[in-house]
Order: structure tokens, then C-alpha cells, then sequence
């Protein structure tokens, strides 16, 4: 583990992954922001939320084929992702237009669509003795960065209404620019996973339908809960700073369950480590919303963000599993329809919230773990899990 802590490809990625998911989770906080002097409905704020996640999503297979084509310098493409990120939130935070914020908001999504499927196989890639390690660092770092991004914009934000802080923080995003530009070239492999364990994997076509209704769901908690969490507390007057630190609060939770979760699958399976986590969800997730007490609002939140948010990794894994297909483009597909199913839901429940209140729309999103759980019964138990892995070593 310590020598993939001094590889220079691995930590320009994960560096690069940090930056890029503090401007991603700093777009909620500053539409949140933006509500009040723009006269923003919370439908506007879902529609904008929405195209900034289906555009990052949609685009991430094209630039993870466009990675697998050019595989010589990925880690510069990654690099102009997160530079392309940090110029268009700069402009977003100068611009009182609507229509304007809204393409922006659209065109930055492209930067995160570029990073996602590079970083993702690159950091295999950095340590090919020490994939898993090497990858869990890379997520590790997004979440973290989803986590801390909140916190960071809510308390620039509280510092003054101007757009200085968040330039601010933009010009910092270009640091890991510049160390992605300069980063070794990786190797990497040509093909995904070997044919034995894409054999050990087979399953009906009830099965997987089942998996993608199961990613679907939990990705759209999830993108609700990130999406929103800022707008429901603003409403009930909260400040910037405290806003942004309780949807901060669910990410970084989310970013120690993916750790939880992954051990928990080893151990006993995607299963157990998607089912309970899933049920523990529903009474977290109400307890968050529902609190008039800003403690057990916190309290609750960070458990909600650990049982919704940890599942990522775990589900990501099993679907790689699924997809024979070239790294580059196997990570993007993935990764491009878990957030854009999300992106579904967070336009579902903004539109909705415009109808019924946002708190109700928000309790129909955390009920849908109940389904989400019932379809999870369908995944690996512990000696699936176990054949998987011995095929993959075969």
C-alpha cells in the first residue's frame, strides 16, 4: 500500500477526482444560493440539476471510448476535464442570467464526462499489481471531494453574495490541471475482465433487468438527497454555511460506507451489503428530513449518506463484471447510467416538488429503498462472490 501512495499517475488522478467532485457538489449549493435573487422555482432548479447530471452522464461512454482510441496521454484529456470544469463554474458565478447559468450548467458536465471513464481506468491502470487498492484511492477521492465540496461552497457563499469566492476556488481546481498535464503515461490493458469470470457471471434477463431497476433507484436517492438537501434546509432558513455542511455531512459518509460496504461484500456478499443498507435508508432518510433539531438532522443525515451513498462501489463492481467490454468505455457506460437514472429522478421530484412541497417529494424518494431492497435480493450471495473472484484469477 505505501507504494501506491508515491505513484505519481495515481495521485494526479485522485487529486484531479477531488477537484472535479468539489465543483460538481458546489453547483447545488450555488443554485441554492441563486434561488432567492433569481426568483428560481425548485422545478428550474431540478431541470438545471438534471442536464448537468444527464449531460456528464450521456457523454461519459463517447469519452471513454475516445480514451480506449487514444490511450498514449489520458491523464492530459483528464486534465482539460477538470480545467474545462473550473472555467464554466467561474462564469456561472458571475452571470445573472438564467438561460446562461443553464447552458453553463450544461457545458461543465462535459468536464466531469471527460474525467470520470479516464480517471476510472487510469487508476487501475497506475498500479496494475494493486488495481483494487488503487481504485478504491480514486473513488475515495471523488467522495471525499463530493463531501467537502458543500461544506466549502456554503461557507464562500457565506462570506459574502459575490462571485470572489468562488472564483477563488476555481483557480485552485487548476492545480490538479496542471499535475495531470504533467503525468506519466499508464499502461493500459486492452481488454476488461478475462472470460472466465464474464462465464461465471451470467445471469437471465429477469436478473439483470432487475439490477439496472436496483441501480436506477438507489442512484436516484441518492442525486435527490445531493440535489436537494441545500434547497429543503435554505428553505426552512438555514444559512449557506449550514446547508452546505449537513449535504456535505451525506457525502462524506458516503465516501467511509463505500469503504463499509465493499469489506461487508468480501465478506458476505453484494447482497447483505446492498439489502441492509438499503432498509436501514428509509427510517435514516425520515429522520433527516423530518428533524426540527439541526443535531439529529446531522446525525441522521450522515447515517442515511453512509447506507444510500456506500452501495456505489459495490454495484459498480458487479456491473464491470457484466460488460466485457474495453476498460475505458466499460467505466463510462457504467458510470454514465448510474447518473443519469439519477438525473431522472432528481428532475421526477423537483417537478414534483413543485406540486406537493419539496419535504413529501423528498419522503417518496427515501421510500423507494423498499423496492430498491426487494430487487437487491437478486445479487450475488457470498459464494457467488467468491466463484467470481477465483475465475478472474484463473
Amino acid at each position: 500500500m505505501p507504494s501506491v501512495f508515491k505513484n505519481r499517475l495515481l495521485l494526479s488522478i485522485s487529486a484531479g477526482h477531488f477537484a472535479v467532485d468539489v465543483l460538481n457538489s458546489v453547483v447545488p449549493v450555488l443554485l441554492a444560493a441563486l434561488a432567492a435573487p433569481l426568483a428560481l422555482s425548485n422545478a428550474q432548479i431540478g431541470l438545471a440539476l438534471t442536464l448537468h447530471i444527464f449531460a456528464g452522464a450521456l457523454s461519459q461512454p463517447l469519452f471513454g471510448w475516445l480514451a480506449d482510441r487514444f490511450s498514449n496521454r489520458p491523464a492530459a484529456l483528464a486534465g482539460v476535464g477538470v480545467a474545462w470544469m473550473a472555467v464554466c463554474l467561474a462564469a456561472i458565478s458571475v452571470s445573472m442570467n438564467w438561460t446562461l447559468i443553464v447552458l453553463l450548467v450544461g457545458l461543465m458536465a462535459l468536464g466531469s464526462g471527460l474525467f470520470h471513464p479516464i480517471g476510472t481506468a487510469s487508476a487501475a491502470a497506475s498500479a496494475p499489481a494493486r488495481a483494487a487498492s488503487a481504485t478504491a484511492i480514486f473513488f475515495f477521492s471523488g467522495q471525499l471531494g463530493l463531501s467537502l465540496g458543500p461544506l466549502l461552497g456554503g461557507a464562500l457563499l457565506g462570506v459574502t453574495n459575490g462571485a470572489l469566492p468562488i472564483l477563488a476556488l476555481t483557480a485552485l481546481a487548476l492545480v490538479p490541471a496542471v499535475f495531470l498535464f504533467a503525468a506519466p503515461r499508464p499502461v493500459i490493458p486492452v481488454g476488461g475482465t478475462t472470460r472466465a469470470a464474464h462465464a461465471a457471471v451470467r445471469v437471465g434477463v429477469a436478473i439483470l433487468a432487475a439490477f439496472v431497476v436496483l441501480v436506477a433507484l438507489r442512484s436516484s436517492i441518492q442525486s435527490v438527497f445531493m440535489s436537494f438537501l441545500p434547497k429543503l434546509f435554505a428553505d426552512r432558513g438555514w444559512e449557506p454555511v449550514a446547508y452546505g455542511a449537513i449535504a456535505g455531512i451525506f457525502m462524506f459518509a458516503a465516501a467511509i460506507g463505500n469503504i463499509i460496504a465493499g469489506d461487508i461484500a468480501d465478506r458476505f456478499g453484494m447482497r447483505a451489503a446492498t439489502i441492509w443498507p438499503l432498509l436501514v435508508s428509509v427510517p435514516a432518510g425520515l429522520t433527516c428530513l423530518w428533524s426540527p433539531s439541526p443535531l439529529t438532522a446531522f446525525i441522521a443525515c450522515g447515517v442515511a449518506g453512509m447506507v444510500i451513498g456506500g452501495q456505489h462501489s459495490v454495484l459498480v463492481v458487479h456491473a464491470q463484471r457484466l460488460l466485457p467490454v474495453r476498460q475505458g468505455f466499460a467505466a463510462g457506460l457504467i458510470l454514465g447510467f448510474t447518473f443519469a437514472t439519477g438525473g431522472i429522478g432528481t428532475a421526477l421530484v423537483g417537478a414534483l416538488a413543485d406540486v406537493v412541497g419539496l419535504l413529501p417529494a423528498m419522503q417518496g424518494a427515501v421510500l423507494l429503498a423498499l423496492p430498491a431492497a426487494a430487487l437487491a435480493l437478486t445479487l450475488p450471495g457470498r459464494e457467488s462472490v467468491t466463484a467470481v473472484a477465483a475465475a478472474a484469477e484463473a
